[in-house]
């Protein structure tokens, strides 16, 4: 299916929308492409990746055959459930959102946008930067990577093949799942991970070793740690929105953890091979 839309409203232009902006206009897959955001929008202006900035939701959406919510979960969620944002949305206008959870957008979108949430396809392009703001944006993020898409029961096949056809333009690839399936397998390999790597990171930051390990890194802890570095209210409020999958997988994850701690105290090394090749058989195969 080969797609084009008119005018494109991005609501929130920071790295991962600024980049759905960009790859849009980059590939000629729009006509005009508004942004509205109330911190990043000028910036994402300045940098070429909008054509014009809407003062307020309603402008953004009015006219809009696309609109894609890229801000934090928490105010995607809220925009979704507040019928008001959606009345002047076009009967066959898109929406979709780019948020890393799924399961309380859908739910959002189900309860707030009445008629219209035929429209809503949520996805999650496995896409991002370690960086915030316009300025981490890029035409080719989502080229190869993949998208996920939790389509539900009330989605139209139309606006379900025209999300597909999106992310297929713009270079991805497109899986789809249920919005808690979704939600269970990226709090065990993306949720939880980050929250383990800020917390190594703050473990050794605030540590009497810090600054000798500013020196001293090498790539297993750049490697390990390397989303500690990505922005702390962002991640604070997705871990927030899928605590359930995400607890399940830190009890998972401190199981062996133990297992490691107990054969290092023990000083047994046939358990610790066996705890220790457990993750290199797994990680081997990725």
């Amino acid at each position: 299916m080969t797609i084009r839309f008119g005018k494109v409203a991005v609501i929130g232009t920071g790295a991962l929308g600024g980049s759905v902006a960009a790859a849009l206009r980059a590939r000629g897959l729009a006509a005009s492409v508004c942004g509205h955001d109330p911190v990043n929008a000028q910036a994402a202006l300045d940098a070429g990746l909008i054509d014009s900035i809407a003062p307020g939701l309603s402008q953004a959406i009015e006219g809009a055959d696309l609109v894609v919510l890229a801000a934090p979960v928490a105010v995607n969620i809220a925009l979704l459930s507040e019928y008001s944002n959606w009345a002047s949305l076009d009967s066959q206008a898109l929406v979709t959102d780019v948020s890393s959870t799924k399961s309380s957008v859908v739910a959002s979108a189900l309860a707030g946008m009445g008629a219209v949430r035929s429209r809503f396809v949520a996805s999650h392009p496995i896409a991002g930067a370690d960086r915030a703001g316009p300025g981490a944006s890029r035409a080719n993020l989502f080229e190869g990577a993949a998208v996920i898409v939790c389509p539900t029961d009330d989605s139209d096949a139309d606006a379900c093949e025209r999300n597909h056809a999106l992310w297929s333009a713009m270079g991805a690839r497109v899986a789809i799942m249920s919005a808690q399936h979704h939600d269970r397998l990226f709090a065990e390999v993306s949720h939880w991970p980050h929250a383990v790597a800020f917390a190594l990171s703050a473990a050794i930051g605030n540590g009497p070793l810090a600054d000798d390990a500013r020196r001293f890194y090498g790539a297993g802890l750049r490697d390990t740690t390397r989303v500690g570095g990505s922005p702390a209210d962002l991640w604070a409020g997705i871990l927030l929105d899928n605590r359930g999958p995400t607890l399940a997988a830190a009890a998972a994850f401190r199981q062996s953890l133990d297992r490691i701690e107990k054969a290092i105290a023990d000083g047994d090394r046939d358990a610790l091979v066996a705890a220790l090749s457990e993750g290199e058989r797994w990680r081997t195969s990725l």
